[in-house]
């Protein structure tokens, strides 16, 4: 006649199928997931290397205003701080005459740093104006490695790398 099935036995099956979805839902999710992680930490640590190098590049032209001080114990003043995140031999520490910035009418976003003439601040006139700028690259510093980029784009991936650096510095007048 008639077969009775119990509710418990259709609602297992239904379970049963239904696992089977949840696996395959999670195996979409899950890379994307991990993608906004890695984003996440990434994007996290690069904020706190340029806010240290920002803090350092502070510390030191603090430290350069005084009288008596030379370039050398900024530059290693600047380093030790850098030293609590990261090698700072990685980085590129400069101390240099800012006297074009009381210029009127440079454009600051013009100046190539690099190209400033260096200071000794033992020498410095006072109220000279003076530049404590670190540069490091990013790909030196980065937390995690680009695993997931496809290997034909690693090329060009790696010559954006190059070209992103982190850097930060501070102006004073010597004192």
């Amino acid at each position: 006649m008639f077969k009775r099935h119990s509710r418990v036995a259709l609602n297992q099956k239904q379970k049963a199928r239904r696992s089977g979805l949840a696996l395959v839902e999670l195996a979409f999710v899950t890379p994307v997931f991990l993608v906004f992680v890695y984003a996440i930490f990434e994007f996290g640590y690069a904020y706190m290397i340029s806010n240290i190098i920002q803090e350092a590049t502070q510390e030191g032209a603090k430290l350069g205003r005084c009288e008596e001080v030379t370039t050398a114990q900024v530059e290693t003043k600047v380093k030790a701080l850098l030293n609590t995140v990261f090698d700072a031999d990685l980085a590129e520490v400069m101390v240099k005459d800012a006297s074009q910035f009381d210029t009127p009418g440079v454009d600051v976003s013009q100046i190539n740093y690099k190209t400033l003439p260096d200071l000794e601040l033992a020498n410095a006139q006072k109220a000279q104006l003076f530049l404590v700028r670190v540069e490091v690259p990013y790909k030196d510093v980065r937390l995690l490695s680009s695993f997931f980029v496809d290997p034909v784009e690693a090329a060009e991936a790696a010559a954006k790398e190059d070209s992103m650096v982190l850097s930060g510095h501070s102006v004073r007048r010597h004192e």
